[in-house]
């Protein structure tokens, strides 16, 4: 058992979740990569042994509690009580409307998104009360806070954020604090893709940045360690977005368009 400080990832094998466990690799951390793609998820369990830490990938469906078990039981005997949890697995949808949401891919997304990530939460959060330390970080999203036209994923999204501030306050006087990150839109290896297929116009959603920019993983990944780290002790409850001014672009663009500024 190594003394390097325990860290788990779900849904580490690619963008976001995948960047986050290579931030705390280079610091040295023992990581648990956890994902459904056994592949890639010993590819990115490698790249974090070369960044600097230790890895170990492990099979993970965070729509089965028993794997969810299985999950927290492997990282405890691989790298001891987890000092770390960051819940970055989830499915993504496709925008439709509420009148059109289809129950089953409804029920999927809330098995992982949201029940996934209480599930996790639910297990490392009994042993981080245990051990009386520990940092959880949830991964929301710019729909953890707008009514996106994501009728499974938005709620889902809402409801971390609801869950991340209820675990503070429960877990908090056990010395645990839970705080998450809502990215906005990522430039990942998915992204890439559409934009090249022609499927998202890249400019089109630029100017609905304040910072006119797209987000890196690597920011996110920045923010994620910040907020586990001691530099954040008196943060807790607190979903951070990570969005190039996505949030605050949004409702000044559509007030100005209505009120324009008159020079002079």
């Amino acid at each position: 058992m190594s003394a390097r400080r325990a860290v788990v990832v779900t849904g580490a094998t690619s963008g976001i979740g995948r960047a986050i466990a290579l931030r705390f690799a280079r610091d040295g951390a023992g990581v648990i990569v956890s994902g459904r793609n056994a592949e890639r998820g010993a590819a990115v369990a490698e790249a974090c042994r070369e960044a600097g830490g230790d890895a170990r990938f492990v099979a993970t469906d965070l729509a089965d509690p028993a794997s969810v078990e299985a999950l927290a039981g492997a990282a405890r005997e691989a790298f001891g009580p987890a000092d770390v949890l960051v819940n970055s697995g989830g499915v993504l949808q496709s925008g439709t409307r509420v009148l059109d949401q289809d129950l089953e891919e409804d029920e999927a997304l809330w098995r992982t998104n949201y029940r996934g990530t209480l599930l996790a939460c639910q297990a490392f959060g009994r042993m981080m009360r245990d051990e009386g330390r520990g940092a959880i970080l949830n991964v929301g999203s710019l729909a953890s806070f707008a009514p996106l036209s994501l009728p499974a994923y938005t709620p889902g999204k809402h409801a971390v954020l609801a869950l991340t501030q209820m675990l503070a306050a429960e877990l908090g006087p056990h010395g645990v604090r839970v705080n998450a990150v809502a990215p906005g839109y990522t430039i990942s290896d998915g992204l890439k893709a559409k934009i090249a297929a022609g499927e998202r116009n890249p400019e089109a959603i630029l100017a609905t940045t304040a910072l006119r920019a797209f987000v890196k993983p690597e920011e996110v990944a920045e923010a994620a360690e910040f907020l586990c780290s001691g530099r954040a002790a008196a943060i807790t409850g607190v979903t951070l977005p990570v969005d190039a001014g996505w949030l605050v672009q949004a409702p000044y663009a559509s007030y100005l368009q209505g009120n324009p500024i008159r020079e002079g």
